[in-house]
């Protein structure tokens, strides 16, 4: 079931987070942020925004044989991903730690007893507010700001500071916060 349908996908997202296990399991977590960074949940300009960041951050973590000059990296998305874009970028902002793609065959307590209910179309309406992105556009401008910085400094003294990149890659914060009340 690694192409689950929406539907499948929101009645998951929904169902775990009444079950009271979403902040507990990191692949519950990821289930319900791929969902919530779907188009009718989230603004499309703060899904470009955070795959600008996730792109660029991937290309200054690489590994040396296989990273881009600095000259060429610019905070955009990359091409090529392991899964869906949703399911990448709750991957980086969840810190789950598990491959991709998901595996949506439910699990725990998701699995029904007896036969399956008829789906109904607009069940989740009003359940599912919109998702709220914050930070990633200034996170983009300062980290492109910090290697025209490098790259002017490396220019003067004749090396570019790659491993100072990195390290304030890894300090970027990330969370996901899932917020129960009533309605939309």
């Amino acid at each position: 079931m690694v192409g689950a349908s929406r539907a499948e996908k929101k009645y998951q997202m929904l169902k775990l987070i009444h079950s009271g296990r979403t902040l507990a399991e990191a692949k519950a977590i990821m289930k319900a942020t791929e969902v919530a960074l779907n188009s009718p949940y989230v603004n499309p300009k703060d899904v470009k925004d955070l795959l600008d960041l996730e792109g660029g951050l991937h290309r200054i973590t690489m590994t040396r044989g296989r990273a881009v000059k600095l000259a060429k990296l610019r905070f955009q998305p990359r091409k090529g991903y392991a899964s869906t874009k949703e399911e990448v970028l709750a991957k980086f902002v969840s810190d789950y730690k598990g491959s991709l793609p998901l595996d949506w065959k439910r699990d725990g307590n998701l699995i029904r007893r007896g036969p399956p209910n008829k789906p109904k179309p607009g069940s989740s309406q009003g359940k599912i507010g919109k998702t709220r992105v914050i930070g990633a556009r200034e996170a983009v401008t300062n980290f492109e700001k910090l290697i025209r910085t490098l790259m002017t400094m490396g220019d003067k003294r004749g090396k570019k500071n790659l491993g100072a990149v990195r390290q304030a890659a890894k300090s970027v914060r990330k969370s996901v916060n899932i917020y129960t009340g009533g309605g939309g």
